[in-house]
Order: structure tokens, then sequence, then C-alpha cells
């Protein structure tokens, strides 16, 4: 673990050139121009322009993935760094943030697993069954949710709750607290934030798409 935890950096390419590898595969292998046409949903409504539109989303795609990542994971550094200072312990944030890339690494796993299942779990899977699956989560306990409600229900998995002993555990070797203390401390402030943000997820989807709840 110290030897990761001094490499904090090279940590955080490897995650971001592996989250790249899964953004590639799974443009160039499953959501493909021809995966939208085939399934009634074309890119645009101008007939030969789908492969010259979706060309152009995939820098955006890209782009947008590593924003995304660097302010999750900035923005849960920054809830663990400040709830260790509440508990007077004296950790640098570089140190939760290193821990924080180093957990981040699980998410990758039903990423992966997704790309390579899909098409024998769904033989002519379409859009709506890409959007639903995501293995080991609670929204396969309710097949007949309504779309506002898909991220609330694929958050609640096995996968996030092992990201918690995650961070417990790095928690538990960046400073003075035992491994039930730091499962605490993520307990009581990770996980609302947590909670908070599916909330305004699922309410804006609620406004902004009301016709899908």
């Amino acid at each position: 673990m110290k030897l990761l935890y001094k490499y904090g950096m090279l940590s955080l390419t490897l995650l971001l050139l592996l989250t790249f590898l899964l953004i590639y595969l799974t443009d160039h292998y499953i959501l493909t121009a021809g995966f939208y046409e085939n399934n009634g949903d074309p890119l645009s409504g101008i007939p030969g322009q789908d492969l010259s539109i979706y060309q152009a989303l995939q820098k955006w795609v890209y782009f947008s993935s590593v924003v995304y990542l660097l302010m999750k994971i900035s923005v849960i550094a920054l809830i663990i760094h400040t709830a260790l200072f509440m508990h007077n312990e004296e950790v640098s944030f570089r140190s939760v943030l290193k821990i924080t890339i180093l957990a981040e690494f699980i998410f990758l796993i039903p990423a992966a697993i997704k790309i390579l299942s899909f098409h024998y779990t769904f033989e002519h899977g379409n859009l709506l069954d890409w959007h639903r699956y995501y293995i080991l989560s609670a929204l396969s306990l309710f097949n007949n949710a309504p779309a506002d409600w898909f991220y609330a229900l694929q958050t609640f998995n096995l996968f996030e709750v092992a990201y918690w002993f995650l961070l417990a555990l790095g928690i538990s070797k960046i400073s003075e607290l035992n491994y039930d203390e730091s499962l605490k401390l993520v307990a009581l402030s990770y996980i609302p934030g947590l909670l908070v943000w599916i909330a305004a997820v699922t309410f804006f989807s609620l406004i902004l798409f009301p016709a899908t709840g």
C-alpha cells in the first residue's frame, strides 16, 4: 500500500488510461452508430449524417469523462479530509487524495464486466437494456423502475459497498484511526454526501425529463 501511495500521480494516470480503454471498447464494440440505428435511435434525423455526428461526439465523451472523474475524486477527498480534520486527525489532503484514487479502481470491474457480458446477456439488446444493465445492483431487483430511478438504483450495488470499505482501509493507513473508526467516519461523511448527490440527480432528472418518471 505504501508504494502505491507514494506514486499517486501514477495511479491517477493508470486510472484515466483504463477508463479511456473501457470507453474505447464501448464505443467501438457496443454503442456504435449502427447500434443506435438498429434500435431505432439514430443520432440525427439527417440521413447519412449519423457517422459524422457519432465521431464528433466521441471527443466530448473522453473529455467529459476526465472532468467528471477528477471532480468526483476531488470532492470525495475533500469530504473525507474535512471529516478527518473534524476528528482532529492531521492528514494531508494529498494523502487523502491518493487513497481516494486507489479506491476508485473498484468501479472499473463492473464497467469491464458490463462490456464483456452485454451481448451475451442481451442477444438483441437495445439502448434501454444498456442503460439498465449494471451487475449486482439494486436495479436488477426492480424490472419496472422508471428511467429517472436508474441512476439511484444502480448506485446501490456491491461494488459501491466495497468502495466504502476500501476508503475505510485507506483512512486507517494514513491516520491514527483504526479500521472500525475509519469505517464509521466514511459512514458519517461520504455516505451522506452520496445520498445528497443521488437525490439531486434524481430530482433534476424528474424536472428535466418528466415524461420518463
